[in-house]
């Protein structure tokens, strides 16, 4: 049969409209993939649509489409602006919208920002059907291809809904004034009404003619699309693969139209003499597109950035669907897990889709006047939606990892990305779009002028930041979670320190350090910030020098940093077979002892600290400005919410294990290990040397004869209790059963124990309960040469 030979699918070449940008992706590199207007979304159904529109049958239909479409984008305005007014509610002003005679109006004025699609009717006038709206003896209301596609595709669209349910169309946002529908959308409405497949395919062959029934009924509508399928397979040689179903029509995916599209797309191009070539409606289109960004001089920059802007956009969702064939691949091959897939990929289907329909926007805003522009928008719409990129940021290093581990296994000749380095380079690429977004935004801020929308393009600018900020906050996050547990092997000795206790890691660096005395010189370490304190290391030496040695011996509360000790050799090696260097600790700072966070110059942090009886400074220098202005951001951060915490526990017991419990916040404590030096005084020299407690002074008071007289093997434990004080003695190989049942028989005549407390290095109330508790607090008292050991027990 004639039709047959014309539909050996397999021997068809997909032309201009194809989503598959050419059969050059098997290239040695396709990140060099030259992408043009051709491979995009809005382009693609532009050209469908000017071709279909050489069909005279086809244009009532056409006409109804897009009256349907025009209906869905200001639904979608309307409901934007409604968020909008919603999130201006609390303390801010509403974005003004006014509503007459079922009309939005946009006001032009550049101090107000509305969100209503300006200019545009709400309700489609008759006339705008012309004399098409008689489709084969049927009438039907334009708001059929709306109802259709609520009942289907966005079911929740109600005005109450998440953000996800302003999403009507194929495009994201708001579209410029002078735009009333997308052709994405339009296409979609075209193809739900079943019909017109049916007139497309009754065009392309003479043979067998497929029953043309125009009906706002969903049920003839679905039977027409099954018509046309069936006729593809029967008499067109199409397969399964090549076709979509019924259910891809009314979807409200990307992928599921462009299934649609592309077979579209193969039967015009088989009927070339009904069709007209697309090769001269995308020249028209470049051509309009040049014309009216060349008409206004004064947006000459602006459209320069805007065209790089959708160049590179069109580039990176080219990108996503390179990787979505290769996952795809992977997934047909048995080479991956399901949940390993999902490590390498995450959201990747999901982000496709969000990409298209932003870059679909973008092209419209692309072909209007700057002036015109919508771009704010479309970024106040979307930062909803590039939530869908959390899971790339938190795991893009695992997946990475994993690619070093695995790629041999995940390699085959027939995958459309064969080596490691380029598959590296595809998966930075969601992470490096997302950072490039206000890099964009502002040459667009910089080169616009008061009638192009200034307010909108500020807020977008500070949503793509935050955007930015949130995934380096996500990668660095994760990147400091393997570096604390490298941390805690790499350090030769924690003095008693529980890393545990310390908080989230938020940031480390190698930072000079110095105090204001100008006669001490400044060295550096390798410092780390967690929530509840900096930590301060030095590289161990091969053999300790002499500058190491203390004439007292360090102890927990109070620690030597030498500003002499210098970087080693001396290294271990870590699980992942890189020789990193072991540490010594040197120092700490409680941030609650934080008072001042003072940048000064460009690269310096000075911080003063403060207990009651002592105060101090040090002072923080940096490689670059950025690096310090995180640090101070967060510090002053951490800081405000220490206080905001003590200030709550003023009203609270001090039963709580907390570096801000009540009872800390009357003892001093030490700001910062000692930057060791014979000619100044140190940090350490400044620190209170002594605990106060509930013990009270009087007996906090002990004569060194009986301190001498405590047996090597054994502890003194000071118990207090009700207002009243013990003393027991136990043997250091007790074990933490013992110690309780001996605590709790001392005082078992003024009542009932049932918790014991004792106060650790950091001023914590730590509960005395397990075994590992007791061997903390023993190396505790190792560490600070001391055989007393103050508990507090309770009732």
């Amino acid at each position: 049969m004639v039709q047959n030979q014309l539909f050996d699918t397999s021997s068809i070449a997909i032309s201009d409209g194809s989503r598959t940008p050419s059969t050059t992706i098997m290239v040695n590199n396709l990140m060099n993939t030259n992408v043009t207007a051709q491979d995009s979304l809005y382009h693609i159904c532009v050209t469908v649509k000017r071709r279909l529109e050489s069909l005279s049958q086809l244009k009532p239909y056409l006409n109804l489409a897009y009256s349907s479409s025009e209906l869905l984008c200001e639904r979608q305005s309307l409901l934007l602006s409604q968020k909008q007014q919603q999130q201006k509610e609390l303390g801010h002003q509403s974005l003004n919208s006014t509503f007459g005679n079922n009309t939005l109006n946009q006001r032009d004025s550049h101090n107000e920002i509305s969100l209503s699609n300006g200019g545009r009717s709400s309700t489609i006038s008759s006339s705008s059907m012309k004399d098409d709206t008689s489709l084969d003896g049927v009438t039907y209301a334009a708001s059929s291809g709306l109802s259709s596609v609520q009942s289907t595709s966005n079911p929740n669209s109600g005005h109450n809904g998440n953000i996800e349910d302003t999403l009507l169309t194929f495009s994201m946002g708001i579209l410029p004034i002078t735009e009333n529908c997308d052709p994405v959308t339009q296409l979609s409405q075209l193809f739900q009404q079943g019909s017109p497949l049916c007139i497309i395919f009754n065009s392309v062959q003479n043979q067998v003619k497929l029953p043309v029934v125009s009906s706002d009924d969903l049920k003839i509508c679905k039977k027409s699309i099954y018509d046309f399928i069936l006729g593809c397979k029967q008499h067109l040689a199409f397969i399964d693969e090549e076709l979509f179903t019924i259910s891809d029509v009314f979807g409200n995916s990307t992928s599921q139209l462009m299934k649609v599209l592309d077979v579209v797309i193969t039967l015009m191009d088989s009927a070339p003499d009904v069709f007209p070539s697309t090769i001269s409606v995308l020249n028209d289109e470049a051509n309009f597109i040049n014309e009216s960004q060349n008409s206004i001089k004064k947006f000459e920059s602006y459209s320069k950035i805007m065209k790089e802007f959708v160049a590179t956009e069109r580039k990176y969702v080219f990108d996503l669907e390179i990787l979505e064939k290769y996952r795809q691949q992977l997934l047909e091959s048995n080479l991956i897990t399901s949940e390993e897939l999902y490590m390498l990929f995450p959201n990747l289907s999901e982000a496709i889709d969000f990409q298209r329909r932003f870059l679909v926007s973008l092209e419209i805003n692309a072909k209007v006047d700057p002036s015109k522009q919508r771009v704010g928008a479309l970024f106040m719409h979307s930062k909803y939606f590039f939530k869908l990129y959390e899971p790339w940021s938190i795991g893009q290093n695992a997946a990475i990892d994993f690619l070093s581990n695995n790629l041999e296994r995940l390699q085959d000749t027939d995958f459309v990305i064969k080596n490691k380095l380029e598959l590296q380079s595809f998966l930075y690429k969601p992470v490096q779009r997302l950072c490039r977004y206000p890099l964009l935004l502002k040459e667009l801020l910089q080169s616009s002028n008061l009638s192009n929308n200034p307010k909108e393009l500020e807020m977008a600018l500070d949503i793509a930041k935050s955007i930015a900020r949130s995934i380096n906050d996500n990668q660095r996050r994760t990147e400091n979670h393997e570096v604390v547990k490298k941390l805690y092997n790499r350090v030769v000795n924690w003095k008693g320190y529980r890393i545990a206790k310390f908080g989230e890691l938020l940031y480390y660096d190698k930072i000079f350090i110095s105090t204001s005395n100008s006669s001490e010189s400044e060295k550096e370490f390798e410092v780390y910030l967690f929530e509840k304190i900096i930590i301060l290391f030095s590289e161990v030496t091969q053999k300790k020098s002499s500058s190491l040695s203390l004439k007292k011996k360090p102890t927990t509360s109070s620690l030597s940093l030498s500003l002499t000790s210098s970087h080693s050799s001396s290294a271990n090696q870590n699980n992942d077979g890189v020789n990193e260097p072991k540490l010594d600790l040197r120092g700490r700072i409680l941030i609650m002892n934080l008072n001042k966070i003072n940048p000064q110059g460009t690269h310096t942090l000075n911080i003063t600290w403060e207990s009651p009886k002592e105060q101090g400074n040090f002072i923080l220098k940096f490689k670059n400005e950025e690096t310090r202005d995180n640090w101070s951001s967060c510090l002053q951060s951490l800081v405000r919410n220490i206080r905001s915490e003590s200030f709550r526990s003023t009203s609270s017991t001090g039963d709580r294990s907390s570096l801000t419990s009540p009872i800390q916040h009357k003892q001093a404590h030490n700001s910062m290990a000692s930057i060791n030096s014979s000619h100044v005084k140190r940090i350490s020299d400044m620190q209170q040397k002594n605990r106060t407690s509930s013990f009270g002074n009087e007996y906090r008071s002990i004569s060194e004869n009986y301190k001498s007289s405590i047996p090597d093997s054994s502890l003194l434990i000071r118990i207090a209790f009700n207002s009243d004080f013990y003393t027991i003695l136990i043997e250091l190989d007790a074990s933490i059963d013992e110690l309780l049942q001996t605590i709790k028989k001392k005082i078992s005549h003024s009542g009932t124990v049932t918790k014991i407390k004792y106060q650790d290095e950091d001023g914590d109330y730590v509960i005395l309960e397990s075994e590992d508790d007791w061997i903390v607090a023993k190396d505790m008292l190792k560490e600070n040469n001391d055989q007393i050991l103050n508990v507090w027990a309770y009732a």
